[in-house]
């Protein structure tokens, strides 16, 4: 495993801007080339099957896990305020949960700014397209996905902490991007978007909340 010492670099930094340009490179060839197309195709292909209806039940459950994350801060946070100590197996779901939080809230804020349209119904179905910047609103709040912006800030904690679980992890958030994507949940761009503003928070979160020495290879 590779040491954890670049990301107390100046080269942590380097990297973050390097995958900022090629997000940012990624977007805009999506936008141009690849999201009405792609989204076309799906709604041809895809939507009204029985597939499509699974999929949009197996997506549902991931409301649950933004819950779960606000209690378990909330419940946490009464505990020390009531003087008890926490226990020690709490440290990695509460980094969850604030990653959890933070990119709730990162991605909401986006949205706003953007005021992106929907694929579905907004695009393919009332045919219209285009950002409303600083006018987000209900089917106008697609960028980035908010989805991807969880899911991987959880897998960046994840990745970074608990080094065994990378393969298992990765593997549930690809699906998971996949299917907000094939299901015409969002725009392949807003996936883009939302894995590096995910990528962003929850690498944050750790480098904030968890003590440098404990960080593998970290000194």
């Amino acid at each position: 495993m590779a040491s954890a010492a670049p990301m107390t670099s100046k080269a942590a930094f380097r990297y973050w801007l390097f995958a900022l340009a090629l997000s940012v490179a990624a977007v805009g060839l999506c936008i141009g080339y690849v999201d009405r197309p792609l989204a076309e195709f799906l709604e041809g292909h895809v939507r009204h099957t029985e597939f499509w209806v699974g999929l949009e039940i197996m997506l549902r459950p991931i409301a649950l896990v933004v819950v779960a994350a606000l209690v378990l801060l909330i419940g946490c946070g009464v505990w020390r305020i009531a003087g008890r100590q926490l226990r020690p197996w709490t440290e990695m779901p509460l980094l969850y949960s604030w990653a959890t939080i933070w990119a709730v809230a990162s991605e909401m804020i986006f949205k706003r700014i953007f005021g992106r349209g929907w694929p579905d119904p907004t695009f393919v179905r009332e045919h219209l397209y285009g950002f409303h910047f600083l006018h987000g609103q209900t089917h106008w709040d697609s960028f980035p996905s908010g989805t991807t912006t969880v899911s991987m800030a959880m897998l960046s904690v994840l990745w970074i902490l608990q080094p065994r679980w990378r393969a298992p992890g990765l593997v549930v958030v690809v699906l998971l991007l996949a299917g907000v994507v094939v299901g015409n949940f969002h725009w392949l761009s807003d996936v883009f978007a939302g894995a590096f503003l995910g990528v962003t928070v929850g690498w944050a979160t750790v480098r904030l909340l968890h003590p440098t020495n404990m960080l593998p290879g970290g000194k």
